[in-house]
């Protein structure tokens, strides 16, 4: 609301932005705990989602890294037991990773380099015109992993 507001006060719709100087009361609510989930029930979660999002899903939560980073990794970045951090993908933008600490290479266990790996056999419907061309995962390797984000999921 204050964006709009002050937008209003850039064109001289409004002489002052009414918001200007506004104080909210202090939230006086009790916080109340989040419940954590046990990896199992992390588990089941995952094989509620359908691939690759499920495969983002266990990405992102067993190695911590933030979303445009995850959207940001290319095949050249998983190594055998590690994944580099070399670029970040936000709101339409390729850049460096947010801080510097970030652009490292950090360990990660086999289970998490076997999944990403195993997006390799899917494949992706991609609308060309009236036609409907399938492309694979390991077809794209130059590409950031998670590709499918402009594509449609194909049936396997």
């Amino acid at each position: 609301m204050s964006s709009i507001l002050r937008a209003t006060v850039d064109v001289e719709y409004l002489n002052k932005n009414p918001m200007e100087g506004l104080r909210l009361p202090l939230d006086k609510r009790a916080r109340q705990p989040k419940p954590p989930i046990t990896p199992e029930q992390f588990h089941n979660l995952v094989e509620l989602v359908s691939e690759p999002y499920a495969t983002m899903l266990s990405v992102s939560v067993w190695t911590g890294l933030r979303v445009s980073e995850l959207i940001g990794l290319k095949w050249r970045c998983i190594h055998a037991d590690s994944i580099t951090i070399e670029e970040r993908y936000s709101r339409g933008d390729w850049s460096v990773p947010k801080t510097q600490a970030s652009a490292a290479t950090i360990g990660v266990s086999p289970e998490v380099i076997t999944r990403i790996l195993c997006l390799k056999t899917l494949s992706v419907k991609v609308r060309a015109g009236r036609a409907m061309r399938t492309l694979s995962w390991s077809s794209q390797p130059a590409q950031t992993i998670w590709f499918f984000r402009v594509c449609k999921l194909a049936d396997r």
